[in-house]
């Protein structure tokens, strides 16, 4: 499928590279070229961006192409409706982000029955726009609401009339683009993400989630990781969550645009206007000032995750080193595996490194004798459980006993471990070995040479 031809100008300037680059590099991405082959292969096309540099023109790429979609989109189903206006499809072309664009088409996208449209199917509409346009025919609201009683449609009275006119006037508020904006504003600076803890929710669940239980905080300084465990506590039941504002200058804002100070009926669209704000509008600005945080909290996680996963992709071998791997434990004792420079299996052992002391004893000795009998240069400590007492009596060991054996430790992220080591390749690998030794062996490899060992765990 041939890729969307875009303006490419504003990336350039955006980004402050220049255009014939922009182009080339799209041009390259279009050919389904990856990120990594472009920097790495065609520096000479590129005129030598980088992968941030690519990335970004890929990510503004895509965005603006989603845009110009959406723009698209909306525009057929406009025409569709036989309600895209010359003006209209200005606003719509001119639109800079997906959210103008959902603004101006509110109004004519299409919706599951609402009581304002229920009220159009009443034949409340006329009523509603005279009401607003002051027409003399309203001069005597109650008699001309009378007008359209039937009963058939159930409108049985003038008192239902206008109660169905309001709600066809609330909706119409609400999917104004310029009250939107407004109160979007509104909600951005004054908003405040609210958790408050449910009922009956019992004190052990309560604990995991006690900095939230009442919590308050501004929508523009709940950082990511807050967002992510309110997000949790509310799927898990514990929380309940919500946004709130001034939503007294929201009702000033929505009065400004639509009640002239001397509007026949300003007492009337006053409540229409209370009721479009509470009921429709700020619910809406509300669900989405909550997908922004938790879209911004997300993608800052995945960058987080994505950094530290390179790190330690990348974090240089250790060649020609024998290695010692001790995978700690409590209860169930420390595995361990010594490694030659290659990463095969030398031996392998089970002792107590905390706990009993005479147990404690006799696991330092059979530390002390792998150390020496393999001639080990590195000690591989995994970071789970016992990790801390097993690097002080390691630490104490090699500098009382082994004070003369040159080797040392280091702490080892073990995250994987156990999946590598029920995975089929950790059998196939180590078919005579159990699966805690297996952990252990792993920890040891991904020491002496981190991507070769950690390419093996499934993700």
């Amino acid at each position: 499928m041939e890729e969307q031809a875009i303006n490419l100008k504003p990336i350039a300037r955006e980004l402050g590279i220049d255009l014939d680059r922009v182009s080339k590099t799209v041009e390259l991405l279009d050919a389904g070229n990856t990120v990594p082959f472009i920097t790495r292969y065609r520096r000479e096309v590129t005129g030598g961006l980088d992968e941030q540099q690519i990335e970004a023109v890929r990510a503004q790429v895509q965005r603006r192409r989603q845009l110009d979609e959406r723009r698209g989109a909306i525009l057929r189903s406009l025409e569709g409706q036989n309600k895209l206006t010359d003006e209209l499809r200005s606003q719509l072309q001119s639109a800079k982000s997906v959210q103008q664009l959902e603004d101006l088409y509110l109004p004519y996208k299409p919706k599951r029955q609402s009581l304002a449209e229920k009220a159009r199917e009443q034949g409340l509409a006329p009523l509603a726009e005279e009401i607003l346009s002051e027409s003399k025919s309203c001069e005597n609201l109650d008699q001309r609401a009378a007008d359209f009683i039937n009963e058939d449609k159930g409108v049985k009275d003038a008192a239902t009339a206008l109660v169905g006119a309001g709600h066809i006037l609330a909706e119409r508020f609400s999917e104004s683009p310029e009250l939107r904006s407004a109160a979007r504003k509104i909600v951005r600076d004054t908003g405040c993400l609210v958790s408050k803890r449910v009922e009956g929710l019992s004190e052990k669940r309560a604990a995991v989630f006690k900095d939230f239980l009442d919590y308050r905080e501004k929508l523009s300084r709940v950082p990511t990781h807050r967002t992510l465990a309110i997000n949790r506590g509310e799927r898990e039941k514990a929380l309940n969550v919500s946004v709130e504002c001034d939503a007294d200058a929201v009702h000033a804002a929505a009065i400004e645009l639509f009640v002239p100070p001397a509007h026949q009926h300003q007492d009337l669209l006053t409540g229409c206007l209370r009721d479009s704000v509470q009921r429709l509008l700020l619910p809406s600005l509300y669900r989405e000032a909550r997908r922004k945080l938790s879209d911004k909290a997300e993608d800052h996680s995945l960058s987080v995750f994505a950094r530290n996963l390179r790190r330690l992709l990348l974090q240089p071998p250790l060649p020609g080193k024998r290695v010692l791997a001790l995978d700690p434990g409590y209860k169930n004792g420390c595995k361990l595996a010594a490694l030659d420079e290659h990463g095969r299996l030398l031996a392998h052992d089970l002792i107590h490194l905390v706990g009993n002391e005479e147990k404690q004893a006799e696991g330092r000795k059979r530390l002390a004798e792998l150390i020496t009998e393999h001639s080990i240069a590195l000690i591989a400590i995994g970071n789970g459980r016992a990790c801390r007492p097993s690097e002080q009596l390691v630490a104490e060991l090699l500098s009382d006993e082994l004070k003369e054996h040159d080797a040392h430790y280091v702490v080892v992220n073990e995250a994987g471990a156990s999946v590598y080591s029920t995975s089929s390749i950790g059998r196939e690998e180590l078919p005579d070995l159990d699966a805690t030794h297996r952990s252990a062996v792993s920890i040891g490899r991904r020491l002496q040479d981190p991507l070769s060992e950690l390419v093996k765990i499934d993700p």
